[in-house]
């Protein structure tokens, strides 16, 4: 199972169409966001694309009966558990929830974003990742995240 995973992309269509092309480039079988899309326009590439996409909300997020509208029921706050096959999924945007989750060993994978800084950590043969920023509009360098659940890899994009 690999995962394409990003966060805090904030209204910067550029980079989440970068984003995207470089999930689909990779084959993903899913597209995990973790928070602060800002606004809606950007939940609709999201759901655009083919591949399967789920998300919660971040602190950012204005609008957000029109986030929930746009995600067709995708998007859920403030955390979300998924279960894909045999592989369980934790996804936040904020780190102390993430943290509890991948100290509870009960998730083969947990997300969050919110600090614009890439974090991967793997303990136990579970992951907690932080994809940094989609946008690269607080440390200049827009990144993401590549998760192969299967073998048990992952890996820090620069777009």
């Amino acid at each position: 199972m690999l995962i394409g995973i990003l966060s805090d992309s904030h209204d910067n269509l550029t980079a989440m169409k970068k984003a995207l092309a470089t999930f689909l480039s990779y084959q993903v079988n899913l597209v995990v966001h973790a928070g602060d899309y800002v606004a809606p326009f950007t939940v609709a590439l999201l759901t655009a694309q083919n591949t399967p996409w789920i998300g919660v909300l971040g602190n950012n997020d204005g609008e957000i009966l029109g986030l929930f509208q746009k995600s067709g029921g995708r998007i859920t706050s403030p955390y979300m558990e998924w279960r894909e096959g045999p592989y369980s999924i934790w996804v936040s945007h904020d780190y102390p929830l993430a943290e509890l989750a991948f100290a509870s060993t009960r998730f083969d994978l947990c997300v969050y974003g919110h600090t614009h800084q890439p974090d991967i950590r793997e303990e136990k043969r579970k992951f907690l990742i932080n994809p940094g920023e989609s946008s690269g509009i607080v440390n200049g360098k827009p990144t993401v995240a590549i998760c192969d659940l299967k073998i048990r890899q992952t890996k820090l994009v620069e777009l």
